[in-house]
């Protein structure tokens, strides 16, 4: 029987989305005087500006969703609740440790350099009194290692132990 956890949190929007937000409203701003001297280009300034904002409002909304089917961890981006974008996948079998992201060791490891950081996590930190932690995934070997830290709630977390049991240094 296949194992399956679902789990979607918000994300910070990423700076392009609130730096384009940004230039929409200026050109919305700057197109109120515009239209009073040249009311057709004002006009047209206007009408850009607030397609923009229209089309930049959606990026400001974004949420990770993990997906957990038998240990493997697909990861998606989900922008305005209505595109979805897969980013990431994680194979159970690539797993090479899994603990949580408050460890020392885990700190060490990102300072040196020595994996690649991939961040998916919330806006918040997880509160860990719900059941909630961040979680650090370490993948590949050489020259090619991967950090990602996720943030799980504990039925995720209970099910990658099930599947990764040696690989794993979580106890809850």
């Amino acid at each position: 029987m296949d194992k399956y956890n679902e789990r979607l949190i918000d994300a910070k929007a990423p700076g392009s989305s609130k730096g384009l937000f940004a230039l929409a409203v200026f050109i919305v701003v700057f197109s109120i005087p515009c239209f009073i001297l040249i009311p057709a280009i004002g006009f047209i300034v206007m009408a850009i500006g607030i397609f923009m904002i229209t089309y930049t409002k959606d990026g400001l909304s974004n949420e990770y969703e993990y997906i957990i089917t038998n240990g493997d961890i697909e990861i998606a981006r989900v922008l305005a609740k209505k595109r979805r974008k897969n980013i990431g996948m994680i194979e159970a079998d690539k797993i090479n440790r899994l603990t949580l992201a408050t460890d020392e060791r885990v700190a060490n490891d990102i300072s040196i350099g020595k994996y690649k950081v991939k961040k998916y996590v919330g806006k918040e930190e997880p509160n860990a009194d719900e059941g909630e932690y961040r979680v650090a995934v370490f993948t590949g070997e050489g020259d090619s290692q991967i950090l990602y830290l996720l943030d799980l709630d504990k039925s995720c977390i209970e099910h990658l132990n099930a599947i990764v049991r040696s690989k794993s240094e979580i106890k809850l």
